[in-house]
């Protein structure tokens, strides 16, 4: 099984949230408690409630406690080859380079990119801060390494750290790849709804302080061996000056930079 860690120190979350219990579980017996541990007392109404239940870890809003919130399921990955979600050829792995073998996500979320890109023979390193994500994180993972298919695509390829990434990064110097996907406030006014999955992170996580996320890619340049990869909307402006490339998509584009060699 891939190794998930946990730091204590976690950057506390933005909203107010609950913890409800409905299993006996032990494992998630002991991720209930270690959340509320992390988390402290809270004493507002929640915004949202992590549910410990049969069914796994999910999050959902306070104000419809019994309809089934966000879970974190790679299940859901369209595993495919050759034309598919998984084929090299698309612009996010062609991103990543086809030498490459190693590769930190920075910025983990609830880590579709990180899982997709370890179906595809990357070994990943998934960095979240976050307790409440992490906490998601891990319990997808234990319900991944159930599934049979899922197991032989992720076992010992995709591991999840929650903790500080500028911290980890500089214990992982060497790796072929460092990966960000940083949430910024949207530069436009009007713009399409992110999908609900995006819109949970953001309102639980919220964005991304630009000066530390500077930092981060500047710990990133120095840490990567052969590339930075950066994952912007089209319409923001460049992440830094003279990408080495950019694959740009429809919505979305990854900006490839050469690092500190």
């Amino acid at each position: 099984m891939s190794i998930s860690q946990t730091e204590q120190g976690s950057v506390p979350h933005k909203s107010i949230v609950a913890v409800v219990v409905e299993t006996e579980d032990s494992r998630l017996l002991h991720e209930a408690a270690s959340l509320l541990n992390k988390i402290g007392k809270q004493n507002k109404d929640p915004e949202f409630i992590v549910c410990f239940g049969s069914h796994g870890v999910d999050i959902r809003s306070a104000a419809m406690p019994n309809k089934k919130g966000q879970m974190v399921d790679f299940s859901t990955i369209d595993r495919r080859t050759g034309s598919g979600n998984l084929s090299r050829k698309q612009l996010f792995p062609k991103s990543i380079g086809a030498t490459s073998k190693t590769i930190v996500d920075a910025t983990a979320g609830f880590g579709a990119d990180s899982a997709m890109l370890a179906c595809m023979g990357f070994s990943v390193i998934a960095i979240e801060r976050c307790p409440l994500v992490s906490v998601l994180l891990r319990d997808g993972l234990h319900r991944a390494l159930k599934d049979k298919g899922l197991c032989m695509a992720l076992k010992n390829v995709l591991t999840f750290i929650e903790g500080d990434s500028i911290k980890e990064l500089i214990r992982h110097k060497g790796v072929d790849v460092v990966y960000l996907d940083p949430m910024f406030p949207p530069k436009r006014k009007k713009s399409a709804l992110p999908q609900g999955s995006i819109q949970t992170l953001k309102a639980v996580v919220g964005y991304d302080d630009e000066e530390k996320t500077q930092v981060l890619f500047r710990t990133a340049m120095d840490t990567a061996l052969k590339r930075v990869v950066v994952k912007r909307p089209n319409h923001a402006p460049l992440f830094a000056k003279n990408p080495a490339a950019v694959h740009k998509g429809k919505l979305v584009r990854y900006e490839v930079y050469k690092p500190n060699r």
